[in-house]
């Protein structure tokens, strides 16, 4: 792990996690990831202190969650993401990391008045006609006050807590680095991709601490509703937002989890359950942009049964060539076409060379088939079936894009408050009619017509670039710059027990070096001396000595000797 350059908070926030992961019982965690220099120096000297009976008697899981909930809003949203990744953590992690609640102390009203100020360019007074200085809500990122503008209007104002840009941007550089480390020193860790992960994940975190990102996200979700007799988007205030202050129509509403309070004001679970859906439906089949954090705090239900959505920092998107290749996915298994099958997971970047391994693939996907093969459409639940696949795909080695995974979260959180409202509940049935209309489309001529237009569009288009993809090859050729990519499965491995038995070699003819030479110093009547020896052939024969130790302990505990 590199040290130069890293100034005090950096390294003051790298032994923060390395305390805090160790105490909750990941000390083999942290040597393994690099953080072992950011062990106390009472733990180097005398070891880990023995855990402590409350942490004991936690699982792994539990523990995991607690740590991340101790180290703050970038670890809390980093498990919040990892608890979408079926294929990277066991499902009991999942489950418990999907609990990670996000709960701090609230910050000083005085600071929150500081920040309104400046980032409104007003005196708080100005702008508004009452303003609570008591939070409704607080969590690490921001926290939320009750107020009313000059012109009476009830909003709620989210205000970012001073400093935690920059907390995020270490804890994000630190991750990064951890990152990069796990790829290089871990084997089998590439399939994965920490890197890219981490990219994908800094992206979105940056986005989280960008009101005016969640301020669009809410302006569209309240253009798509806009009308709707069953679902409630809070409207934005632009002229009372920026990147750290976000003013939302205030609306007031009952826990969607809370089934005491709603059955106490007389309304229908079923309906509830089933308007929820609904609404899931119209954002993923006509929209194409969905709210892909629907945990409980989230939804709220208002006193005359209208689902109110808030917190819009985290959205999915559902273009149209998605859309059709996950009908694709439906009408395939229904209809037993396994070519459709396996052509559209390769097209969705699921699979990769069905070729190569195929036939354990494709057993597993024909049992997945079977499960689901001749079924009604009504009884098919997408949420089921994108699970049971995404399972397959894991179980054959697939990786699985960061946009399926939020879809698959997304629809798996949906469905357990639908079910938690009415036990009852079937999504399939709400989505036969899209999948009915879909398949009544494909039966058209016109379709069918439409199809063939696309097909000859594409041969067109082939035939026309085709030239000069061939002139391109051919100059690259003439140039000496073509370059041929060959994969081979365990290359990389290969490379790098290559590099270690090299390093390892390099190294014995180092100490052999060391060796020599010193014996031959010892022969001589240098001084300094030591009991008559020369103390620079001591010296020399301690550091032979030292660096010999380290490598018999390092092929030691590579267990391959």
């Amino acid at each position: 792990m590199p040290l130069l350059n890293i100034g005090y908070a950096y390294i003051k926030r790298y032994r923060e996690i390395a305390d805090v992961m160790i105490r909750h019982g990941f000390g083999y965690i942290v040597d393994r990831i690099g953080l072992r220099p950011f062990r106390s120096l009472r733990e180097k000297l005398l070891g880990p202190r023995p855990l402590r009976e409350h942490v004991l008697i936690l699982s792994e899981a539990e523990r995991l969650r607690l740590a991340f909930e101790e180290l703050g809003p970038t670890f809390i949203k980093f498990g919040q993401i990892l608890s979408t990744r079926h294929d990277l953590i066991p499902v009991e992690h999942i489950k418990e990391l999907s609990k990670l609640q996000d709960r701090v102390p609230a910050f000083e009203y005085s600071e929150v008045e500081k920040s309104i100020e400046k980032e409104l360019g007003k005196r708080i007074e100005e702008i508004f006609l009452s303003f609570d200085p008591e939070p409704i809500a607080a969590a690490s990122i921001g926290q939320v006050h009750y107020a009313k503008l000059a012109g009476g209007e009830e909003v709620a104002v989210k205000v970012m807590r001073p400093g935690i840009e920059k907390v995020i941007e270490i804890d994000l550089f630190i991750l990064m680095n951890l990152a990069r480390f796990i790829e290089k020193h871990i084997k089998d860790s590439k399939f994965f991709n920490p890197v890219g992960f981490m990219e994908e994940f800094s992206r979105t975190m940056r986005l989280e601490i960008d009101y005016t990102h969640e301020a669009q996200n809410a302006d569209k979700f309240y253009l798509n509703f806009r009308g709707s007799s069953t679902v409630l988007i809070p409207k934005v205030y632009w002229e009372y937002t920026t990147k750290r202050v976000l003013t939302l129509e205030f609306l007031e509403g009952i826990k969607i989890s809370d089934i005491v309070q709603l059955e106490a004001a007389g309304l229908e679970r079923k309906r509830i359950s089933t308007n929820l859906a609904d609404a899931y439906l119209k954002m993923l089949f006509e929209d194409g942009f969905y709210h892909a954090d629907p945990h409980p705090g989230n939804l709220f239900v208002s006193s005359d049964g209208v689902i109110i959505f808030f917190d819009f920092g985290m959205a999915g998107y559902i273009d149209p060539v998605l859309r059709e290749n996950l009908f694709n996915l439906i009408i395939a298994t229904l209809r037993y076409d396994m070519e459709l099958l396996i052509d559209t997971l390769e097209v969705m970047g699921l699979i990769y060379d069905s070729g190569s391994g195929g036939t354990i693939l494709r057993l597993n996907l024909e049992e997945f088939i079977n499960r689901y093969y001749s079924l009604e459409s009504k009884y098919l639940d997408p949420t089921a079936f994108l699970r049971d696949l995404i399972n397959v795909l894991i179980k054959s080695g697939g990786k699985i894009p960061t946009n399926i995974m939020l879809l698959s979260k997304t629809l798996i959180m949906r469905d357990e408050i639908s079910r938690e409202l009415d036990p009852s509940h079937n999504f399939g049935e709400l989505v036969e009619p899209y999948v009915r209309k879909v398949l009544d489309e494909r039966a058209k001529a016109s379709y069918k017509i439409k199809e063939a237009e696309k097909m000859v569009r594409d041969f067109l288009n082939l035939i026309k670039v085709f030239p000069e993809k061939v002139n391109h090859i051919l100059r690259k050729a003439e140039k000496g710059t073509l370059k041929l990519e060959i994969q081979y499965p365990g290359i990389d491995n290969l490379a790098e027990e290559i590099d270690i038995t090299s390093n390892r070699l390099s190294f014995s003819m180092i100490i052999s070096a060391l060796i020599i030479g010193s014996s031959f110093i010892i022969q001589t009547e240098m001084s300094p001396r030591l009991f008559g020896v020369p103390l620079l052939g001591i010296f020399g024969f301690l550091i032979a000595g030292f660096l010999g130790l380290g490598l018999l302990i390092s092929i030691l505990h590579s267990g391959r000797w």
